[in-house]
Protein backbone atom coordinates (compact mmCIF):
# COMPACT_ATOMS: atom_id res chain seq x y z
CA UNK A 1 0.00 0.00 0.00
CA UNK A 2 2.85 2.40 0.78
CA UNK A 3 4.27 1.90 -2.70
CA UNK A 4 0.82 2.55 -4.22
CA UNK A 5 0.53 5.81 -2.29
CA UNK A 6 4.10 6.72 -3.27
CA UNK A 7 3.32 6.05 -6.97
CA UNK A 8 0.17 8.22 -6.76
CA UNK A 9 2.11 11.05 -5.12
CA UNK A 10 4.86 10.73 -7.73
CA UNK A 11 2.34 10.87 -10.59
CA UNK A 12 0.60 13.84 -8.96
CA UNK A 13 3.93 15.66 -8.66
CA UNK A 14 4.76 14.91 -12.28
CA UNK A 15 1.32 16.12 -13.37
CA UNK A 16 1.66 19.27 -11.25
CA UNK A 17 5.12 19.95 -12.76
CA UNK A 18 3.72 19.45 -16.29
CA UNK A 19 0.82 21.84 -15.59
CA UNK A 20 3.21 24.41 -14.14
CA UNK A 21 5.45 24.16 -17.23
CA UNK A 22 2.44 24.66 -19.51
CA UNK A 23 1.24 27.63 -17.46
CA UNK A 24 4.71 29.15 -17.51
CA UNK A 25 4.93 28.72 -21.28
CA UNK A 26 1.53 30.34 -21.73
CA UNK A 27 2.41 33.23 -19.39
CA UNK A 28 5.73 33.72 -21.18
CA UNK A 29 3.88 33.87 -24.50
CA UNK A 30 1.33 36.38 -23.15
CA UNK A 31 4.14 38.49 -21.74
CA UNK A 32 6.03 38.36 -25.05
CA UNK A 33 2.94 39.39 -27.02
CA UNK A 34 2.17 42.25 -24.61
CA UNK A 35 5.75 43.49 -24.89
CA UNK A 36 5.68 43.22 -28.69
CA UNK A 37 2.42 45.16 -28.79
CA UNK A 38 3.86 47.84 -26.49
CA UNK A 39 7.03 48.15 -28.58
CA UNK A 40 5.01 48.25 -31.79
CA UNK A 41 2.76 50.94 -30.35
CA UNK A 42 5.74 53.02 -29.24
CA UNK A 43 7.44 52.64 -32.63
CA UNK A 44 4.22 53.50 -34.45
CA UNK A 45 3.73 56.54 -32.24
CA UNK A 46 7.29 57.74 -32.84
CA UNK A 47 6.97 57.17 -36.58
CA UNK A 48 3.63 58.99 -36.70
CA UNK A 49 5.06 61.86 -34.67
CA UNK A 50 8.04 62.17 -37.02
CA UNK A 51 5.80 62.09 -40.10
CA UNK A 52 3.46 64.65 -38.58
CA UNK A 53 6.37 66.89 -37.68
CA UNK A 54 7.80 66.60 -41.19
CA UNK A 55 4.41 67.42 -42.74
CA UNK A 56 4.03 70.34 -40.36
CA UNK A 57 7.44 71.70 -41.29
CA UNK A 58 6.66 71.35 -45.00
CA UNK A 59 3.32 73.08 -44.52
CA UNK A 60 5.00 75.85 -42.52
CA UNK A 61 7.54 76.39 -45.28
CA UNK A 62 4.77 76.57 -47.89
CA UNK A 63 2.83 79.08 -45.79
CA UNK A 64 5.97 81.15 -45.30
CA UNK A 65 6.70 81.11 -49.02
CA UNK A 66 3.14 82.20 -49.86
CA UNK A 67 3.32 85.00 -47.29
CA UNK A 68 6.69 86.07 -48.65
CA UNK A 69 5.35 86.10 -52.18
CA UNK A 70 2.33 88.16 -51.11
CA UNK A 71 4.54 90.56 -49.20
CA UNK A 72 6.82 90.87 -52.21
CA UNK A 73 3.83 91.50 -54.46
CA UNK A 74 2.55 94.13 -52.04
CA UNK A 75 5.97 95.78 -52.00
CA UNK A 76 6.04 95.87 -55.81
CA UNK A 77 2.51 97.26 -55.90
CA UNK A 78 3.40 99.93 -53.36
CA UNK A 79 6.54 100.80 -55.31
CA UNK A 80 4.57 101.09 -58.56
CA UNK A 81 1.99 103.29 -56.82
CA UNK A 82 4.78 105.54 -55.59
CA UNK A 83 6.15 105.82 -59.11
CA UNK A 84 2.70 106.66 -60.44
CA UNK A 85 2.28 109.29 -57.73
CA UNK A 86 5.59 110.79 -58.86
CA UNK A 87 3.98 111.29 -62.26
CA UNK A 88 6.12 108.80 -64.19
CA UNK A 89 4.83 107.40 -67.46
CA UNK A 90 4.24 103.70 -68.02
CA UNK A 91 7.48 103.43 -69.99
CA UNK A 92 9.43 105.16 -67.21
CA UNK A 93 7.88 102.81 -64.63
CA UNK A 94 8.86 99.80 -66.79
CA UNK A 95 12.43 101.10 -66.90
CA UNK A 96 12.49 101.54 -63.14
CA UNK A 97 11.20 98.00 -62.59
CA UNK A 98 13.66 96.37 -65.00
CA UNK A 99 16.64 98.09 -63.38
CA UNK A 100 15.90 96.53 -60.00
Amino acid sequence: MASSVLMTVSRDEEERARILREEKTELDWISYMAHAKEVGHAEGHAEGHAEGREEGIEEGIEIGERRGERKGEMNIQNYVLQLIEQGLTVDEIKQQLTRE
